[in-house]
């Protein structure tokens, strides 16, 4: 129950981050940084937070934090994800019967002879 509640929590914080994030106001563009006035502009003066830039922070503090809890073992399960499925069992090799050949039905084998004539060099 509680894993459900914080995937929820974790879904929400998600979901503001993204629309708060979106909503901001652009600082400059690209361009601007390479002006004349990079020192003083580049990052802009900070002065007191917005509602969105704190709204931001805080969602992004509990994004940070909701992840870590999800993480834990202890609120999620005690098993692993590699450990999840059933260990394979080790295939034991089955032994092979040997052929038996009765002396009467076994059939000497004669060897092969090999050919006169077998590279092509040796027929010129």
């Amino acid at each position: 129950m509680l894993s459900y509640l914080l995937y929820a929590l974790f879904i929400l914080a998600c979901m503001i981050l993204v629309v708060v994030i979106l909503l901001q106001p652009g600082k400059s563009g690209a361009g601007d940084l390479f002006s004349s006035s990079v020192s003083s502009t580049a990052f802009g003066p900070r002065g007191t937070a917005s509602i969105l830039s704190k709204i931001t922070i805080g969602a992004a503090a509990a994004f940070m934090l909701i992840a870590l809890m999800l993480s834990l073992p202890a609120v999620t399960g005690t098993h692993s994800v590699l450990q999840s499925t059933a260990p394979e069992a080790t295939p034991t090799p089955t032994p092979q019967p040997s052929p038996v050949t009765s002396p009467v039905t076994a059939a000497p084998v004669a060897p092969i002879a090999p050919a006169a004539n077998a590279s092509p060099s040796a027929s010129k």
